[in-house]
């Protein structure tokens, strides 16, 4: 299988689902070699990474991750692919915390800085959350808190043996695409930032194939990989019913447009003075742009009918001091 693979895919061809879920899963099992890794991983760059191969690969690796239970049914992930190179503070972050205030539960998935100023990871750790947490200490924070932070590392252990070769090759491959469509709590809905247009239809269709209750897949039309403040956003929507296009504006949450410079930060500490300032209710760029990534995360559970109702919503969460709260709660729960 091995050879035959990296073969076809050199030649240009695209793997099947199946063909790719093998290939990754025994990869993730330790049994091809670096060189082996290498030019699969570099064939895919070349000719493109299809569909398929990206559901196949996210497939393998969601059987070799480490799983995290919970008695929530209905939750959400805000993990996205990054690398918009915008310098932002960690916005869908603050979303998360906004978003369990509201009463809606979050398995957020993350690591540390890959491309950006401040990882999920880097920015949590600084505001006093344990992101080394064991499974049990994870799903306890979920469970009675209504949030959680699923560190990467931790949790797909198996990914340590493509590290080497991802690290020697220097450039994005198709797993810098995976860890969104891998959430280990299986989260049901998702608002994911993608910060590519024609990314966004890939990972979609992605994930339309793996299955989803319901997610909604965002890019600022300025290129950010968040629901935008200063431009409309391209979205689209993962269903039952398919894939489906909409567009958004600020002002179909209430909010007005506005530059976004002020969200521009340069590391972890940065980053979460701007989000204790906006769970604190600070006013500003900050809030509108967390108000507005958090409405869509409600928008797309169905937490209320429609997006200006759902900023309202989240910007109550803020102001009530629930969401400052929650992310006392998180810390405190996560080192104990």
């Amino acid at each position: 299988m091995t050879s035959n693979a990296i073969a076809q895919v050199e030649s240009g061809h695209d793997l099947q689902f199946e063909e790719m879920a093998v290939c990754i899963g025994e990869i993730m099992q330790g049994h091809w070699s670096e060189d082996q890794i290498a030019r699969l991983l570099m064939a895919i760059n070349a000719k493109g990474p299809a569909v398929d191969e990206v559901a196949g690969a996210a497939h393998a690796m969601r059987q070799n991750m480490t799983r995290i239970h919970t008695h929530h049914t209905q939750f959400i992930d805000t993990c996205g692919t990054g690398g918009d190179g915008s310098g932002t503070f960690n916005i869908s972050t603050a979303a998360a915390l906004v978003i369990a205030a509201s009463g809606v539960p979050v398995a957020k998935h993350g690591n540390r800085s890959v491309t950006s100023k401040s990882g999920s990871a880097d920015v949590l750790s600084v505001l006093g959350v344990n992101i080394n947490a064991t499974v049990e200490q994870v799903e306890n924070c979920l469970n009675e808190v209504g949030i959680c932070f699923c560190f990467a590392p931790l949790m797909h252990g198996s990914m340590r043996h493509v590290a080497a070769v991802r690290k020697s090759l220097g450039v994005p491959t198709i797993f810098n695409l995976l860890g969104p469509l891998c959430n280990p709590a299986g989260a049901p809905f998702q608002l994911m930032g993608v910060g590519r247009s024609e990314l966004r239809q890939l990972m979609a269709a992605a994930l339309a194939k793996l299955g989803t209750n319901r997610s909604v897949l965002v890019t600022g039309r300025d290129g950010m990989d968040e629901v935008t403040l200063q431009d409309a956003t391209e979205v689209t929507l993962v269903s039952s019913a398919g894939l489906e296009q909409l567009e958004w504006t600020p002002e179909d949450f209430g909010v007005k447009r506005t530059n976004s410079d002020s969200l521009i930060v340069d590391g972890p500490a940065a980053s979460a003075d701007k989000i204790r300032k906006v769970l604190e209710g600070e006013q500003g760029a900050a809030q509108d742009i967390v108000v507005l990534n958090s409405a869509a995360a409600l928008w797309t559970i169905g937490a209320e009918k429609d997006l200006r109702s759902c900023a309202d919503r989240a910007l109550a969460a803020i102001q009530s001091g629930a969401a400052r709260d929650i992310l006392v709660h998180l810390a405190a729960l996560s080192h104990k």
